[in-house]
């Protein structure tokens, strides 16, 4: 989302100028509709890493549009959409939004959905497994907990840490000891308590904000988390945010 102009090759040099090793795809090409533009251009018919420019950049993930909220058949077609590029890129984690759940009718349509997300799964003996992000209602570690209290084995949580903060007014390092057993990929941003076009808060340079960016990334260190931890650039929706370059260039330095 802070490069939708760049093609696939564009986007892994950045990611090489900037010593990152892994992307995570929204959009690519200008289009949201990635399985899509990766028709038009023909990403299956080429190796990975002669369309990723040569480099050692990998793809961590791809983001469908596709919720629980929504029913299996309708996701189901996305999911299978971004099926070969998962396979062909050897990405581990799709992106699904929780959408909007009503926790307190009960967790049987959306273990019912999980269901049919592993049976799906196994009839296509497929290599991926799906990470649920904290978007819309999945916010509370204790409907996280519910969630994920039948043990789906290839469902994840994607934490998206600014959310479950901003929503839930809950302290990230709290809730990270509370969902990181499920946690299999993090996204982090920063804020400021100023209303912007679309949010009451508006988004910054990283470690320009509120939000306890680094005591956080300084936590997942200690406890060994191994999974991707992204930068989540949202310019394509907030067009008033510099550049992904001076994301990255920001978030270096805070790092350092």
């Amino acid at each position: 989302m802070g490069c939708e102009e760049l093609t696939l090759p564009e986007i892994a040099d950045l990611a090489r100028r900037h010593g990152v090793g892994q992307v995570e795809l929204r959009a690519v090409g200008g289009q949201i509709d990635i399985p899509a533009h990766a028709a038009d251009a023909h990403w299956l018919e080429q190796r990975p890493q002669a369309f990723l420019g040569g480099s050692d950049v990998s793809i961590a993930g791809f983001n469908s549009s596709a919720k629980i909220s929504q029913s299996f058949e309708d996701a189901s077609r996305e999911i299978k959409a971004f099926a070969p590029l998962m396979e062909h890129f050897g990405a581990m984690s799709l992106r699904v939004f929780d959408g909007v759940l009503d926790f307190e009718q009960g967790m049987d349509d959306v273990w019912f959905w999980l269901d049919a997300w592993e049976a799906l799964r196994e009839e296509f003996d497929w290599c991926f497994s799906l990470a649920i992000e904290t978007h819309d209602s999945l916010l509370e570690p204790e409907d996280i907990a519910k969630f994920f209290s039948r043990g789906h084995q290839h469902v994840g949580l994607l934490w998206d840490s600014h959310h479950t903060w901003k929503k839930a007014g809950s302290d990230p390092i709290q809730t990270w000891r509370e969902v990181r057993r499920w946690t299999t990929h993090i996204h982090v941003k920063d804020s400021i308590s100023e209303p912007s076009a679309r949010h009451p808060y508006t988004y910054v340079l990283p470690g320009h904000g509120e939000f306890p960016l680094l005591p956080l990334l300084n936590q997942l260190a200690q406890d060994g988390f191994a999974g991707p931890v992204s930068l989540e650039w949202e310019r394509l929706w907030h067009p008033y945010m510099p550049s992904l370059d001076a994301g990255l260039d920001a978030l270096t330095e805070l790092l350092t």
